[in-house]
């Protein structure tokens, strides 16, 4: 009995790490991470955002992100049922003239915590699109 309860806490751990993101945490308020920021879309795909808090701001409530674009793409945030830190994005480019597009992700806090935000670059070409962090 006691070999399988080690082993069954030897395998949630190595599937704990397995499914942790790599995201440094700030020292106050949170930051908005994604999980890649090369992304390629065809007409509409989904790429995943985070909140990544500091130890101070475990309480705070966030907001979703908010992305905006004048360019005409359009974003549809949902957050996940069971982490309320993860969000989905589907991101549509469809009807875009192709070029390049900068939209800045922002969150905001109903308290005295601050949220960095990240900037996404959108380049679209022939309907695809590829974004990528801070210009890269």
């Amino acid at each position: 009995m006691k070999k399988h309860f080690t082993l069954l806490s030897i395998l949630l751990f190595v599937a704990s790490l397995a499914m942790a993101q790599n995201f440094d945490a700030p020292k106050r308020g949170a930051k908005i991470y994604a999980q890649e920021y090369t992304i390629n879309v065809d007409g509409e795909t989904s790429f995943d955002l985070w909140i990544v808090r500091s130890k101070f701001a475990k309480r705070a409530n966030f907001s979703a992100p908010k992305l905006v674009s004048s360019s005409g793409l359009t974003f549809d945030v949902k957050q996940d049922a069971q982490n309320k830190d993860h969000f989905i994005i589907t991101v549509s480019a469809e009807n875009v003239t192709p070029g390049q597009y900068t939209t800045t992700v922002s969150s905001r806090s109903t308290g005295t915590q601050k949220v960095t935000g990240t900037t996404l670059s959108f380049n679209v070409e022939s309907g695809k699109a590829v974004a990528s962090k801070d210009g890269e």
